[in-house]
């Protein structure tokens, strides 16, 4: 299972690598970074054989009244939206994440990392947790397998006192009584700000900025790596 494992990544790590190889040898590669970017963001939310189906998200824990750490967890990119320069997730509204994107006014980050090509993606914005017709229809397209993560009768984290790990038997429900999973789920989307690209490459190591504005503008500049 193991090599098979490997080798799925790092097939697809290739056909990534492979893409931004193309770009580098053409003969304006600053023009075409942000739309190979995107490309491969939205391959990614489609389906989860690209690397970059599955990111980091991070936002800033309050563990104090004057006092915060950097809290990081693994997410998969549901959706993403080229022409408006969003990303989605999908999240339990009891969640930890949940309160810190609050608190911090939707300040987020994202990393995307590939090892085997050692290509690296890091995207900053503002998330907002949605409760609207848009998370109606994410709902709809959750599996039943997936919809389980939604039916715990207690919060996600609350600590428990025993031996063996909480019992989810619970959450192996029909079609129709996963429905009651709708209240706790929550559709969070990202509106990118900026984006950080670094490909660790032999021979070499290429590393770019890119800056969206409001208006849809994009400012690109290669970075000292």
């Amino acid at each position: 299972m193991a090599v098979r494992y490997e080798s799925f990544w790092s097939n697809e790590g290739m056909r990534l690598q492979a893409a931004f190889d193309l770009l580098l040898s053409s003969e304006n590669p600053l023009d075409g970074v942000d739309a190979l970017i995107w490309q491969s963001l939205e391959t990614g939310a489609r389906g989860n054989k690209h690397p970059w189906s599955i990111g980091c998200l991070m936002t800033i824990q309050k563990t104090g009244e004057k006092e915060y750490c950097p809290s990081g967890r693994t997410v998969v990119l549901r959706r993403c939206d080229v022409v408006a320069r969003t990303i989605d997730f999908h999240t339990d509204v009891r969640s930890a994440k949940v309160k810190e994107i609050e608190w911090s006014e939707g300040a987020v980050c994202w990393l995307f990392y590939e090892p085997s090509t050692k290509i690296q993606l890091r995207l900053h914005g503002v998330a907002s947790v949605m409760n609207d017709e848009d998370a109606d229809a994410a709902w709809e397209a959750v599996s039943l397998q997936s919809r389980s993560a939604y039916l715990s009768v207690d919060p996600p984290g609350q600590q428990r006192s025993s031996q063996q790990p909480p019992s989810t038997a619970d959450r192996l429900v029909s079609q129709l009584e996963s429905e009651r999973g709708r209240e706790n789920f929550r559709l969070v989307r990202t509106r990118v700000q900026s984006a950080d690209w670094l490909y660790l490459r032999q021979g070499g190591h290429v590393r770019a900025s890119l800056a969206y504005s409001e208006e849809r503008s994009t400012e690109v500049s290669w970075l000292v790596p």
